[in-house]
């Protein structure tokens, strides 16, 4: 009888660590959008009432929200749950993970989704160190060692900016209308995503602009327009 106990209980523990051995790519909740050997891309949703499983991370990741003030619940494995502040529509966090294996999961109380848009910088080690980028309407919003995001407003009194990224760079819709313009030589070696001349025209909306590419970002209608664009470094 001692026996069956003592294999019911080793079967239940290995079952909860190979559950808490799930990779962020393999969690229902996370859908990868895109993913090449520099980055990928991840839309996050989690609907009200919903859970994601435990899921491991061993990248660096930056999010941007793109829900506004969801309320959010998380929990380390091994840990109690724990609130998370609020993130309003185009907040930006980045983690370390790579070398720092981390796993947790979260749920979303109240009525609104959890939504973001992330990207994982696939490099274990050895992350660039070229000066950041600047242009008209342009601000560094946040700088890791794996990232630098910057804040691209585009209203009434500007209507375009350029400048030119010395490493791949993922330009988002927060909000607006926005034509972004730049050479068309490097689409099909990076197909499918989305670069060169294109238009982004509803939230989440993303292209990809290569390393060393200028590009232009010209508003289109009246509405302003707001666009994140993180240097995958």
């Amino acid at each position: 009888m001692n026996t069956t106990r003592w294999a019911l209980l080793i079967l239940v523990v290995m079952t909860t660590l190979v559950r808490a051995q799930i990779p962020v790519t393999k969690e229902p909740h996370h859908h990868v959008v895109f993913e090449n050997a520099q980055f990928r891309i991840m839309d996050v949703n989690v609907p009200a009432g919903e859970s994601t499983l435990d899921h491991s991370h061993d990248r660096d990741v930056v999010t941007v929200a793109m829900s506004n003030s969801a309320e959010v619940r998380t929990q380390e494995t091994g840990q109690q749950w724990a609130n998370r502040p609020r993130r309003p529509v185009g907040d930006v966090e980045t983690t370390e993970y790579a070398g720092k294996v981390s796993t947790h999961k979260f749920e979303t109380m109240g009525t609104t989704a959890y939504q973001l848009f992330a990207v994982e910088n696939m490099k274990p080690s050895g992350w660039s160190t070229t000066p950041p980028a600047s242009g008209a309407g342009t601000t560094l919003a946040k700088e890791s060692r794996s990232f630098r995001v910057y804040n691209v407003v585009l209203g009434k009194d500007r209507q375009q900016t350029s400048h030119t990224h010395a490493v791949p760079t993922i330009v988002v819709l927060l909000g607006g209308k926005v034509m972004s313009e730049g050479p068309d030589e490097k689409a099909k070696a990076n197909a499918p995503a989305p670069v060169g001349l294109k238009q982004i025209d509803r939230p989440g909306q993303w292209l990809l602009v290569p390393a060393g590419d200028a590009h232009h970002l010209v508003r289109l209608g009246t509405e302003e327009g707001k666009i994140v664009e993180i240097e995958v470094r």
